[in-house]
């Protein structure tokens, strides 16, 4: 199949109504120009492979992630990787500006508000949607599985425990009031834009664990150690996640794990290996690259 192009128009700046912002890759050097291509949501491990084999086999490809530092996850592939925030008021230019001929959401299980975004927009311009979804891992007998974090912030999930959050930054104000409480400690990025949204939710920068991920298997049995933790809050994202590591660990030490069940989405098309997903694309591309 001829290698097609992803050289489209460049999305607006920050200043322009997209609010798109600055950091972006693109390395299409290579591909002819062509009438569209696949939008592939990233910002994973996975997304990565996807973009890998649609590379290998010439499918001109736009990815995008949450923020900057997630662009390099996709160097030296020949694609587009932008850093944007796409809104209901932004994405229909975004779809017209690139000629998005079909997406394929292989975001986080937790970025809700993109996939329910792409969803909405696929279906307004009738774009062919698949979403991507990691498998779920079985839970381990000291893993314990709550359905959001309302049910988490009860006093009998956390009074009297050492607890360990490794949910990321963005939950983090939902525990404020906890911190009189309770001992808590979270671990996010070792960015200074994730330190200072953890303090302002209220954490005190004593109880930040800034550490690059993933982490090894020694790294994580020694800071449970260090911190003499009875339990740790996850979300089950699944292998790619850390959560059979986590699992494991927790058994090890006899320390209990709470995970976040995944929120619900209904996915007009899911798949959960990425074989199926350059399926569909394989299949997209005998109707839009012959």
């Amino acid at each position: 199949m001829p290698r097609i192009s992803a050289l489209l128009p460049q999305l607006p700046t920050a200043s322009d109504s997209s609010q798109v912002t600055q950091a972006e890759q693109s390395t299409s050097e290579g591909f002819p120009p062509s009438c569209g291509q696949i939008w592939l949501i990233g910002g994973t491990s996975e997304s990565k492979q996807i973009a890998q084999t649609l590379s290998a086999e010439g499918y001109p490809w736009l990815a995008t992630v949450a923020t900057p530092p997630a662009v390099q996850l996709y160097t030296s592939l020949p694609g587009q990787v932008k850093a944007v925030r796409l809104t209901s008021t932004t994405i229909d230019r975004f779809l017209h500006d690139y000629q998005i001929q079909a997406i394929v959401d292989a975001s986080h299980p937790f970025a809700t508000q993109i996939s329910r975004l792409a969803i909405q927009a696929a279906a307004a311009h009738q774009i062919p949607y698949l979403r991507y979804e990691r498998p779920s891992l079985p839970l381990a007998p000291s893993t314990l599985l709550l359905l959001n974090f309302a049910a988490l912030l009860q006093p009998q999930y956390l009074e009297g425990q050492r607890t360990l959050l490794t949910l990321g930054v963005k939950p983090l104000f939902l525990f404020r009031k906890w911190h009189s409480k309770v001992e808590l400690w979270a671990r996010i990025l070792p960015t200074a834009v994730s330190r200072q949204q953890a303090i302002a939710a209220g954490f005190p920068p004593t109880r930040l664990i800034q550490q690059k991920l993933p982490v090894t298997y020694a790294q994580e049995d020694q800071l449970w150690r260090s911190l003499q933790l009875t339990q740790v809050v996850t979300k089950e994202a699944g292998q790619a996640g850390g959560f059979a590591l986590k699992q494991a660990l927790a058994q090890v030490l006899g320390i209990r794990l709470v995970a976040i069940a995944r929120p619900l989405i209904h996915y007009p098309q899911a798949v959960n290996t990425i074989a199926e997903a350059v399926s569909f694309c394989q299949n997209l591309g005998e109707r839009y690259y012959p």
